[in-house]
């Protein structure tokens, strides 16, 4: 394929019939949407050229352009319009709006610089479209040094396919578009959080403006606090609110402590009552306590089910928790506990009429709301397990502390950074609140 460096382009001249002079190039426009409301096409057409003459710029339609030369660009007639150019919605200045700026490499999952553009005709087409991006240093080094020497070196490296990255309306707010973002959603969570570190505050709120809520309350979860807090604040409240609810509530608690108050407070009156008295509920704890560090999502079913009422229990609730390791056994109509099991222990269980109380291991080790977090966490780790229940003087259970969270207590910050969130399981759908049976019809209100 015949390419065209957008960096070779710039400056040279656009010639007439008889090869004098007309204009000189000066950006190079192609349309990312060119019907509103659509997806973009995959290679974005040519749709013209500007171009600088008599002391102003000028739009050339791409219908006036014969063809592309080695150091000129042929016109098909010698009429310019001499209107100054106006922007139109729908279409992108590739050296205004694309050179120099972030894009999203989705296949290699990062955020990379252009540092220049290829132009090209794909296969079975004569039109000129963009068809790939330079990340490359010596892209740069290109430009740099045929702005002093005036000559393009010939070397070139490996180009990024045009359809492989993402574009950002934001790079170029003067005019409106269309541009999805529906591959980033595809992203694990991980990746994508990774990737709003990078991006700039316009095109990370353009992301999350075009996200569900699911996907960004799960992004928000692989980021501190305190850059959650700080994503959550700039957006309108009622989305705020509902991205929140999505969100696990111990998460959600550690962000909202990181808000300003009357933030903080909006945000919560605006939740779903029963998801904002989870939240309120964990930000009574002080943050470095096991109340602190717990979320109140856990399985807890009276000892006297069977196994087969048990699984039919659980299979029933409109959501599940994301830790089912261990389905926390309680006296029949209390909440304080008694033992606990594996629910692997109990999908195997060959006998569907066995207790839970046949099941369970009476020894259960535990920690009070107010243990110390390193304490608890430490706790957790010395016996191997992958959670850990906090219970109050009665012995009535108010959360569990899991795995990840204690990694988070004892790792130091570099290196917990680096390893992420390995135990967080992300799903389609999210849990809030406190889940347990429907037979627990005399539970205490918290």
């Amino acid at each position: 394929m015949e390419l065209f460096i957008f960096s070779q382009l710039v400056g040279i001249s656009l010639v007439d019939n008889h090869r004098e002079k007309v204009a000189a190039l000066k950006d190079v426009v192609v349309r990312v949407n060119p019907q509103a409301g659509t997806s973009e096409e995959t290679y974005p057409p040519l749709a013209g050229l500007l171009a600088h003459t008599a002391g102003r710029d000028v739009w050339i339609p791409v219908g006036q352009v014969a063809a592309f030369e080695d150091h000129a660009i042929q016109l098909a007639s010698v009429y310019v319009n001499l209107e100054r150019f106006v922007r139109r919605d729908g279409e992108i200045l590739l050296g205004q709006d694309v050179l120099d700026k972030q894009l999203v490499d989705v296949e290699g999952r990062r955020v990379v610089r252009v540092n220049d553009l290829a132009l090209g005709r794909v296969p079975g087409e004569q039109d000129l479209r963009l068809v790939a991006v330079d990340i490359s240093f010596r892209a740069l080094t290109r430009r740099v040094l045929f702005s002093l020497s005036g000559k393009h070196p010939s070397l070139r490296e490996r180009l990024l396919d045009w359809a492989n990255v993402q574009y950002f309306a934001s790079n170029a707010p003067a005019v409106q578009l269309h541009v999805s973002h529906e591959r980033l959603s595809q992203f694990h969570p991980a990746d994508l959080a990774r990737i709003f570190d990078e991006l700039s505050h316009q095109q990370r709120d353009e992301v999350v403006r075009g996200l569900d809520d699911a996907i960004v309350a799960d992004t928000l979860e692989e980021l501190s606090p305190n850059e959650a807090a700080d994503i959550l604040e700039e957006i309108e409240e009622e989305r705020a609110s509902d991205i929140l609810e999505e969100m696990r509530p111990d998460v959600a608690a550690d962000v909202v402590a990181d808000m300003e108050e009357d933030k903080a407070e909006a945000l919560l009156a605006l939740m779903e009552s029963d998801e904002s008295e989870d939240v309120r509920e964990l930000l009574a704890y002080p943050k470095d306590s096991a109340g602190g560090m717990m979320t109140n999502e856990f399985l807890l079913l009276p000892a006297s089910l069977e196994v087969a009422e048990a699984l039919r229990n659980i299979r029933m609730m409109e959501e599940q928790p994301e830790f089912v390791d261990y389905l926390y056994v309680a006296e029949p109509g209390t909440e304080r506990v008694m033992g606990v099991v594996s629910l692997r222990d109990v999908v195997f269980c060959p006998d569907r009429a066995t207790q839970l109380a046949q099941l369970m291991e009476e020894d259960v080790i535990s920690v009070h709301s107010s243990t110390p977090a390193r304490e608890a966490a430490a706790l957790l780790t010395t016996y191997g397990l992958r959670a850990l229940p906090v219970v109050d003087e009665e012995g009535k259970i108010l959360g569990i502390i899991t795995f990840d969270d204690a990694l988070d207590v004892l790792l130091p910050d570099d290196l917990r950074e680096r390893i992420g969130h390995l135990f967080v399981f992300h799903h389609g759908h999210r849990v809030t609140g406190k889940l347990t049976a429907s037979t627990h019809e005399d539970q205490e209100t918290r």
